[in-house]
């Protein structure tokens, strides 16, 4: 997993790996940055045991071994003479994808948006292009970098899916600031280092996109549609065969949403996914609270809503959670705690995890209150020893006091009473974080 500290800030554990049975520490990796990107795993040492590749700001991305913590390739390894903070051609990593042997050397290779520069503040709208990368799998070499269509930045991770016509890759671009889309082009384009072909999935309107799309079925005609939730505020589905808009819906008001929507079964007597999804009143950084909606997938109506916490960027997961054989959400929530006043403060901060049941709440507080706050970890749902029953994995700050501090990082694990074959979406970007829901 990715550690973190400020901006620009060396820190001895910007990668970590943690021993699932008790906790301690197994390896730690340093970076120059923040790491911002979940991991994705493959064996390049054959020694049996999946190796670890991760990115995150400054052009890191870092292929590592998984036994032993030792770094097999850097994309960019740390130069004391590049300036990090002005240069516009360092930009970030986000979570990657695996695609199909490139180099034709056994392995597996990376695609990844690289975009986003982290200097820029809130209003410039002045930005550096974003791009696609494929990176070889075992030596970290560039096999293809591609800029984005319409020439913007771009932090979405990518998608690759076959609709029936070859792999695609579906990406985005744009942000708070700027507008852009939504976006698929073939993986052959991408390698070939030309995306002008690419069609507007759907469009950003005067902001972009930034949480991942979903790859799901709603029209359930077979073939695989595409659900996003642009940054101004809207969830909007699109037929995959034809890239008709199916529906588009929000909550009324000045809303922002960066959060990538929990897909699964929770209205109505049907077959088509319903869309569990996190809006943020007011734009960014200046959220005010934070509105949680359920959508009925077969019409677009929001069915459900309900004002609970502050701004975060985790996403909802889902499970049976009430053990009464339907799903529930469970999202992990910060607000403010007011009367702090046996803490020796006021207005100390708190993160709580709540759970919805079937989606629709009312919400029940799932665990006691911790003091600090969860700024953009998404639970993760498992059975780590394979005992059957669920496994709840959750990360935190413990600091109350400033809501970006990056201090004192808390992992939690929880077994809970309740069998793990009820988990349906159970981590950020589904399993294998292919962004897939059946």
């Amino acid at each position: 997993m990715g550690g973190a500290a400020k901006e620009f800030t060396s820190l001895e554990n910007a990668v970590l790996a943690i021993d699932g049975r008790d906790g301690h520490l197994l390896w730690q990796v340093p970076g120059h940055n923040q790491i911002v990107g979940s991991a994705i795993l493959q064996d390049i040492t054959n020694d049996g045991i999946q190796d670890v590749f991760i990115g995150g700001r400054s052009a890191m991305f870092k292929a590592i071994d998984g036994q032993s913590g030792a770094v097999l390739w850097e994309f960019l390894p740390y130069d004391a003479t590049l300036d990090y903070v002005n240069d516009t051609t360092l930009l970030n990593f986000f979570t990657p994808q695996w695609v199909d042997d490139q180099d034709e050397d056994g392995y597996d290779d990376l695609l990844s948006a690289y975009g986003g520069f982290v200097k820029a503040r809130p209003g410039d709208t002045l930005r550096p292009a974003g791009y696609l990368m494929v990176l070889s799998g075992k030596t970290g070499q560039v096999i293809a970098k591609a800029m984005v269509t319409d020439g913007k930045e771009t932090y979405v991770s990518p998608l690759i899916h076959d609709f029936g016509n070859g792999p695609e890759v579906i990406y985005g671009t744009g942000g708070e600031d700027i507008s852009g889309n939504l976006y698929r082009v073939s993986l052959n384009d991408v390698l070939s280092e030309d995306l002008s072909s690419s069609n507007i999935v759907a469009r950003g309107g005067t902001k972009g996109m930034i949480a991942p799309p979903l790859l799901t079925d709603v029209n359930m005609d077979g073939t695989t549609d595409i659900v996003v939730a642009s940054v101004d505020g809207r969830v909007i589905a699109v037929d995959g065969r034809t890239n008709q808009r199916i529906w588009e819906t929000g909550p009324e008001g000045d809303f922002d949403t960066y959060v990538m929507p929990a897909p699964g079964y929770f209205y109505g007597d049907d077959d088509t996914p319903d869309f569990f999804a996190s809006f943020g009143r007011g734009a960014w950084p200046d959220t005010e609270f934070t509105v949680h909606t359920l959508i009925d997938g077969k019409t677009g109506t929001i069915v459900f809503q309900d004002t609970l916490g502050s701004f975060q960027y985790a996403s909802p997961v889902v499970a049976d959670f009430t053990n009464d054989g339907r799903p529930d959400v469970l999202l992990s929530i910060n607000d403010i705690l007011v009367d702090s006043t046996a803490y020796g403060s006021n207005n100390l901060r708190r993160n709580q995890l709540y759970v919805f049941p079937n989606g629709q709440g009312p919400p029940r507080l799932a665990n006691a209150s911790e003091l600090g706050t969860n700024l953009g970890s998404t639970p993760l749902l498992t059975d780590l020893d394979h005992d059957g029953k669920l496994d709840l994995i959750t990360v935190n700050m413990a600091d109350p006091l400033e809501f970006y501090s990056f201090k004192n990082i808390r992992i939690t694990r929880r077994e809970l009473n309740l069998p793990a074959d009820r988990i349906s979406f159970g981590e950020y970007m589904g399993t294998n974080r292919k962004g897939y829901f059946q």
